[in-house]
């Protein structure tokens, strides 16, 4: 069903209360790895279909959460990914979703398939004008891990690292078999790639391997193509700071994986502080960018609304300093405006010092 090109969001569950369920698993397993927006996006979708609301635009979507609807369509396109929910595309066009209505359906769930390989990043995020339906789909537990893998993966990253792991790294390691599905390969592979680069921070190795998550890595060949998976990312950051006809190197890459994955911020926000620093130093300089982002990433930025916020709370602060520093000013400039005079008739005490010396008879025999 369609209105003008557009494609309906049509839901299909009973009102419960005014409460919108979410599994346990999907708390548990692929929220703590999904980017917050992607997840709220969920969020607002299960409510859609807990309330049955028609007619919902990915603009109206996007004006809900202030995003834009290149935001909504990303997110779309994760979950997909993830087999958390899917749309059947029939058009030929192979166009992009426009911003009218979307088909969501919960009827007919069916269970993931245990094999995920075949959604890896780029294979099927495309949001098009003919989707037609999206099925939510359940969370499907991951199996344990054996305990021969864990002390296989543990033993690979304390030779990496060449130390012994501590409590919480352990965990880590556990998080990426058990939450994120990671198999031992693909661990040994993410330790190999962080190091060669390095980078034994595991705070950086957990946000290198939620992002390989997100964008459907499950393969040790997968993994070894990561490098073309940033680099439209890497040249959509080139052209905002004005960058054209040549490589990165080795140094702005660095740059842009802390920006991707330690700060992992979405290419929208790199841009805009891209454009910031070129409007304010007038030329493309990454150190310059970098203190922008740390700025925003030290502030819990994570949106453009988010920047605009912190934006007003700067001028606020801004105009609080200079309105006490002109009060300052004043105060001083009052205390010399407002002397008082001793008192003391300066001609008279003249007059008297001169007709003393006069008088003085030593000074005359002096003069003499």
């Amino acid at each position: 069903m369609s209105r003008k090109g557009g494609v309906f969001m049509r839901v299909h569950l009973p009102g419960n209360g005014g409460m919108t369920m979410v599994e346990n698993t999907f708390i548990d397993r692929f929220m703590p790895a999904a980017s917050g927006d992607f997840v709220k996006i969920y969020l607002y979708l299960l409510r859609c279909v807990q309330e049955g609301h028609t007619d919902v635009t990915i603009s109206q979507i996007a004006d809900a959460l202030n995003y834009t609807e290149a935001d909504v369509k990303r997110a779309l396109g994760y979950w997909k990914r993830m087999r958390m929910l899917d749309f059947d595309d029939d058009s030929d066009s192979g166009d992009r979703m426009s911003a009218g209505p979307v088909v969501v359906s919960s009827d007919s769930v069916a269970s993931a398939p245990a094999d995920t390989a075949s959604s890896g990043a780029g294979s099927s995020d495309s949001v098009s004008s003919g989707s037609k339906i999206m099925e939510f789909r359940p969370a499907q537990p991951q199996k344990s891990p054996s305990r021969d893998e864990i002390s296989s993966v543990f033993f690979v990253a304390e030779t990496y690292l060449g130390r012994l792991l501590t409590t919480t790294e352990q965990r880590t390691l556990l998080y990426f078999m058990t939450d994120l599905g990671m198999d031992a390969d693909l661990i040994d592979f993410l330790l190999e790639y962080c190091v060669s680069k390095n980078h034994t921070s595991f705070h950086y190795i957990q946000k290198v391997a939620q992002n390989w998550y997100q964008e459907g890595i499950r393969t040790v060949e997968q993994a070894r193509s990561e490098g073309s998976l940033f680099k439209n990312e890497y040249f959509e950051i080139f052209r905002s700071l004005g960058i054209q006809g040549r490589m990165p190197t080795p140094a702005e890459t660095e740059y842009m994986d802390r920006w991707l994955n330690e700060y992992a911020f979405t290419t929208d926000l790199i841009c805009k502080a891209c454009e910031r620093t070129i409007l304010q130093i007038g030329k493309a300089q990454f150190s310059y960018t970098d203190s922008i982002l740390r700025s925003w990433h030290e502030n819990n930025v994570r949106s453009l609304p988010d920047v605009e916020k912190l934006d007003r709370l700067h001028a606020q602060t801004a105009s609080q300093v200079q309105g006490r520093q002109t009060a300052a000013r004043t105060a001083s400039a009052g205390r010399f405006v407002n002397f008082e005079p001793s008192g003391n008739n300066w001609d008279d005490l003249a007059m008297q010092v001169m007709q003393a010396q006069d008088a003085d008879p030593m000074r005359k025999s002096q003069e003499s």
